[in-house]
C-alpha cells in the first residue's frame, strides 16, 4: 500500500489503500485551532460514509501530523506484545517527528481495545488495537499513542489528546471516530466516557 503523504513529507508506517480517493477535505475545531480533516473512502464510496472502511487524517497548515485512523481491511493474528508494541511505536515516531518525541515518556501498553466497521457486504468487522501510549511531559494532560492491528499493522497515530481529569473522559475533540461524529451532529447519542463529548 502507498504510503501517506503530507506536504512533501512521507510516512512510510502510515499507508492509504490502493483505489482509496479523499471524499471529505474540511477544516475542524480542535483544541482550539482550526485543523484540515481529510477521509480516504475505496473508489466505490464516492461521498462520505461513516462507519464504512475508511482512513482519516488530521493535520496542520504547513502538514504537521496530529492523527491518523485506519480501518481498511480485516486483519487477523496476534497482536504485538508489549515490548513489542513500543518497539514499532519507536519507529512511528522517528519516521512522523522524532523531536516531538523527546517530550514523550512511555506510559504503559493498553489491550483490550477494539474498532469497527461495516464492510461492503454490510457485515461488522472488529478488529483487536493495542496501544502503546505515550505522557506528555512538556503540555500537561496530553496524552500520545500507536496504535497497532494483529500482524504489526499500524492503524492509529495520535498526539496532543488532552485529558479532562474533572470529566474522567478525554478533553480533545474526536473527529476520527466516526459515532463521535454522529453525535456531534445530533445523528447519535453522545459517547459514555471516556470518550469526549461531542
Amino acid at each position: 500500500m502507498p504510503a501517506l503523504k503530507l506536504n512533501g513529507h512521507t510516512y512510510p508506517a502510515l499507508q492509504i489503500p490502493h483505489g482509496y480517493q479523499i471524499v471529505v477535505e474540511q477544516m475542524v475545531p480542535r483544541n482550539g485551532e482550526q485543523v484540515h480533516l481529510r477521509r480516504y473512502q475505496p473508489a466505490a464510496l464516492q461521498q462520505e460514509a461513516l462507519n464504512r472502511e475508511h482512513v482519516t487524517v488530521i493535520y496542520g497548515d504547513n502538514g504537521y501530523l496530529y492523527s491518523y485512523n485506519a480501518l481498511t481491511q480485516p486483519i487477523a493474528g496476534k497482536l504485538p506484545d508489549e515490548t513489542q508494541a513500543f518497539a514499532i511505536a519507536e519507529r512511528v515516531w522517528q519516521e512522523v517527528d522524532s523531536t516531538y518525541r523527546q517530550r514523550l515518556e512511555p506510559l504503559r501498553s493498553l489491550t483490550g481495545q477494539t474498532r469497527t466497521y461495516i464492510n461492503a457486504d454490510g457485515q461488522a468487522v472488529t478488529v483487536p488495537v493495542e496501544w502503546a501510549k505515550y505522557v506528555n511531559t512538556v503540555d500537561a494532560g496530553s496524552y500520545e499513542w500507536v496504535g497497532l492491528a494483529p500482524n504489526n499493522a499500524v492503524i492509529e497515530f495520535e498526539r496532543l489528546s488532552f485529558w479532562d481529569f474533572s470529566a474522567n473522559r478525554q478533553k480533545t475533540e474526536m473527529w476520527n471516530g466516526d459515532d463521535w461524529i454522529l453525535a456531534r451532529r445530533g445523528l447519535g447519542p453522545q459517547l459514555p466516557a471516556p470518550l469526549p463529548v461531542a
